[in-house]
């Protein structure tokens, strides 16, 4: 991860990309889907923030810079895997 300012972008255009696919199937389905949507989006709303709480505020203690640098490297990790989850959880539902 070159920096934690790429790291926020990335968390918050991939979040935003996510909700935006969310509000468009509101719009495409019934009122079952739609209350299903906002669930999903105040999901994602959550864990944007819990994400951003994770860069601003690191678990590493010592400051050492491979830890950190290891750190980020798994919270990037983590946010693709929830964005792929979601994505996949979308396309399932639009079947």
């Amino acid at each position: 991860m070159a920096s934690k300012k790429n790291l926020k972008k990335d968390i918050n255009f991939l979040i935003d990309e996510v909700i935006g696919t969310c509000m468009i199937r509101q719009t495409l389905r019934d009122e079952k889907v739609q209350g299903e949507m906002d669930n999903l989006i105040k999901e994602m709303l959550e864990y944007r923030e819990e994400m951003l709480n994770k860069v601003n505020n690191p678990e590493i203690e010592n400051g050492d810079g491979k830890a950190l640098k290891k750190y980020y490297k798994s919270l990037y990790g983590e946010l693709l895997e929830k964005v792929n989850e979601v994505f996949n959880k979308l396309d399932v539902d639009m079947e």
